[in-house]
């Protein structure tokens, strides 16, 4: 029992050591990015806050999984709540105009209102749960999106598309895969 715990803790220690590391990258990353003046005024209430993959995906390093936390359990990514993009902005540049932004509308109780870019039919069943844990690294889907200016869909996202790579992977084919 006590080797268990022992363990446990070690597991625990790594994970608070990457997030440490992945907090520091971003931090100088942020902070470089607001010396070069990337930022004027806050943006008014409910206009789109400006976000960078570039900033946080390629800069800061950070794994995808950190904002989109549902990618690894269940059938959507998810888009992180302003409380997520709130618990680090109040310590990364939170003097920042978008910081400011993200800050305020914690406080208001409004939410991030993030632009879709990936859609699928709706007879579709995709779950990004299943791809996650097969090893299907983010970027076969959606590109290279940290080095993206804006977001934009490069894969076309059809049946004959995925079945090509479900064939190419050995994953399953049957019509009940992905339809209902």
């Amino acid at each position: 029992m006590m080797a268990e715990l022992r363990a446990a803790a070690a597991g625990g220690t790594r994970m608070r050591a990457a997030l440490a590391f992945a907090a520091a990258l971003f931090l100088a990353s942020a902070a470089a990015a607001v010396r070069s003046g990337a930022e004027a005024s806050p943006p008014a209430a409910g206009a789109p806050i400006p976000f960078s993959h570039r900033v946080h995906a390629l800069d800061g390093r950070l794994d995808c999984q950190l904002c989109h936390a549902y990618a690894r359990r269940g059938p959507v990514a998810g888009l992180p709540p302003v409380a997520r993009c709130a618990g680090c902005h109040r310590f990364v540049v939170p003097d920042s105009a978008a910081s400011r932004a993200i800050l305020a509308r914690l406080a208001a109780g409004e939410p991030i209102a993030w632009t879709r870019v990936h859609r699928l039919p709706a007879h579709v069943r995709f779950t990004h749960k299943r791809h996650v844990r097969a090893g299907v690294a983010c970027q076969d889907c959606h590109g290279d999106v940290a080095a993206m200016r804006t977001v934009e869909q490069v894969a076309p996202l059809t049946m004959g598309w995925c079945v090509a790579c479900h064939e190419q992977r050995q994953a399953p084919d049957d019509c009940l895969t992905c339809h209902y």
